[in-house]
C-alpha cells in the first residue's frame, strides 16, 4: 500500500485526519494528524413502497406532444409595455412594484431580455396579464422515407 502523504510503499496504512481530510498514511506520517476512523455516512432508508413510488416518478416519461404546453409569447415586450401604460406607470414605478431595476424593465420591453419563470410570475401578477400562450404540436405526415432531413421538414411545413 502507498502512503497518500509521502508516497512511500508501506505494508500497513493508518487512517489519519490531516487538516480536515482523511488520508491513509504510513507510520512515519501519522504524526502530522490525528489518528481517526472515517465516519460512516448515514443512509436514508425509506420503506420499500416509498422507494418504489419515487422510482416510478423518476422513470415516468413525459409526453412531448401534450396539447397543454405553454411557452413565453413572442410578443411579450408589447404586452408588458401596453399593460404598464394602461396602468399609467413608468418603467421605474413598475420596477419598484416587482422589486426589479428600471433597466430590467427596459430590456424586457425592448426584447433584449427574456424573463425567467420567477420574473414572469411577478410581471403577470403586477400587470394582471398573461405572458404565456399555448403551443400547438407540429404534426408530421408519414411519408415513404424513414429518415427526414431538415429540408424535408421545411417542405412539409410549406405544404400546410
Amino acid at each position: 500500500m502507498i502512503c497518500e502523504l509521502c508516497g512511500k510503499d508501506t505494508p500497513y496504512a493508518k487512517t489519519v485526519l490531516i487538516e480536515g481530510t482523511f488520508l491513509k498514511v504510513c507510520e512515519d506520517c501519522t504524526k502530522f494528524g490525528k489518528e481517526a476512523k472515517p465516519e460512516k455516512k448515514e443512509e436514508i432508508s425509506f420503506p420499500s413502497s416509498q422507494r418504489l413510488e419515487r422510482r416510478k416518478m423518476r422513470m415516468r416519461t413525459r409526453n412531448v406532444y401534450d396539447n397543454n404546453v405553454k411557452e413565453l409569447a413572442l410578443d411579450y415586450p408589447r404586452r408588458i409595455s401596453n399593460a404598464r401604460n394602461a396602468m399609467g406607470w413608468t418603467q421605474e414605478v413598475l420596477g419598484k412594484k416587482i422589486n426589479e431595476k428600471k433597466s430590467v424593465i427596459n430590456k424586457l420591453e425592448t426584447g433584449d431580455m427574456r424573463p425567467d419563470n420567477k420574473l414572469m410570475v411577478k410581471l403577470e401578477k403586477a400587470l394582471k396579464i398573461s405572458l404565456t400562450e399555448e403551443v400547438k404540436p407540429v404534426v408530421v405526415k408519414k411519408r415513404k422515407k424513414s429518415v427526414y432531413t431538415l429540408g424535408d421538414l421545411i417542405e412539409i411545413g410549406d405544404e400546410k
